[in-house]
C-alpha cells in the first residue's frame, strides 16, 4: 500500500472528483440540442470545487482545464442560462 504524508492524496481525490464533474458536464453538452434538466447544481458544484483546489494543482492544470471550460461553453452557448456560464467563467478566472 502506497502511504501519502499530509493532504497530498487528498489533492489527489479532489483533483479526481472535479476533472471527473468538469469532464462530464463537457461530454453532457457536447451536440446536445435539449436539457432535461437544470443544470444550475452541476455548474454550482464545479465552481466550489475548483475554488478548493490548491495553487499549485491549479497551476498544473490551467492549460487543459481552460481548454475543457471553453468547450463547455461552447458546447452549453444555447442551453447553459447566463449566470451559469458566468459561474464557468469565473472558474477560468480562478487560474
Amino acid at each position: 500500500m502506497i502511504e501519502y504524508k499530509g493532504n497530498k492524496m487528498n489533492n489527489y481525490l479532489k483533483l479526481f472528483k472535479f476533472a471527473a464533474k468538469a469532464g462530464s458536464l463537457e461530454g453532457y453538452l457536447f451536440e446536445r440540442n435539449e436539457i432535461k434538466y437544470s443544470l444550475d447544481d452541476w455548474v454550482n458544484n464545479i465552481n466550489t470545487m475548483a475554488r478548493e483546489l490548491p495553487s499549485d494543482i491549479k497551476d498544473n492544470i490551467k492549460d487543459e482545464l481552460n481548454i475543457v471550460l471553453d468547450r463547455i461553453l461552447e458546447y452549453g452557448s444555447d442551453s447553459l442560462t447566463k449566470g451559469q456560464k458566468e459561474k464557468i467563467s469565473d472558474i477560468k478566472k480562478l487560474l
